[in-house]
């Protein structure tokens, strides 16, 4: 197989000689983007760790129809899972922040409404929101190969957020008025949640209730870093300090 061999999620069960027709929407990105033939290999994931090798069998009209080849255990997950909580940033920025912290192994993230968050609770506005997000997610695993889609939970509150209640997780938010580094995290960490804000940051009300809540207060430097920057910055540090960005 080829590094550059094309790859598409298929929302499936796969299994080795299994045909499968794929939807308008697959069959249009392979014909059209792609610009792929009959005989020519795909690449299919399916939220599983496996990999399913596939040859397109038929192009007709509209639709593409592959056979799977074979299959490959392919784990490209990182050891430290991580959760991240995001208020909800202005659109271009919040999608940056979904596909590069995905590329770089996060496992749940949760959109979070905070005093100065910058999209309102409109039920329509919020479901277009997660269509959009979860296409942004299953896009950016295709890119970065990774096999398993990363959750996008439904936005909530950001006081609800912090006041839920895990076993063996330690709690951090990024603010630039704390004193502690992320160095100081133990390095025997296996699961974490951290928290960023918006572009406005934290009310002082707010970072009262979330130290409350368990957080750990940490720095990530002398310098006030754009929401999406901060999101960026600090999974690479904990990826590099406690996950598999060595």
């Amino acid at each position: 197989m080829k590094k550059n061999t094309p790859r598409i999620f298929i929302e499936l069960s796969l299994k080795i000689n299994k045909i499968v027709i794929l939807s308008i929407s697959e069959s249009h990105y392979i014909i059209n983007v792609l610009r792929m033939n009959i005989n020519d290999i795909l690449e299919v994931f399916n939220n599983t760790n496996y990999i399913f090798l596939s040859k397109i069998f038929n192009i007709h009209k509209k639709t593409v129809t592959i056979l799977i080849f074979q299959k490959e255990y392919k784990n490209v997950e990182s050891a430290l899972d991580i959760h991240l909580g995001q208020v909800i940033s202005k659109n271009e920025k919040m999608d940056f922040t979904i596909q590069k912290s995905i590329e770089l192994g996060v496992n749940i993230i949760t959109p979070l409404f905070s005093e100065k968050c910058n999209l309102k609770k409109n039920f329509k506005r919020i479901s277009k929101k997660m269509i959009h997000w979860k296409k942004i997610a299953i896009a950016a695993c295709q890119q970065c190969k990774r096999n398993i889609i990363p959750k996008i939970e439904e936005p909530i509150s950001l006081h609800s957020w912090c006041k839920k209640y895990q076993i063996n997780v330690t709690k951090v938010v990024f603010h630039p008025k704390s004193i502690l580094k992320i160095q100081s995290l133990k390095k025997s960490i296996k699961k974490i949640r951290i928290l960023i804000g918006s572009e406005k940051g934290f009310s002082d009300n707010e970072i009262e209730k979330i130290t409350n809540d368990g957080f750990i207060s940490l720095s990530l430097g002398p310098r006030i870093l754009r929401t999406e920057t901060a999101s960026i910055t600090a999974i690479s540090i904990l990826q590099y300090r406690l996950g598999d960005l060595k």
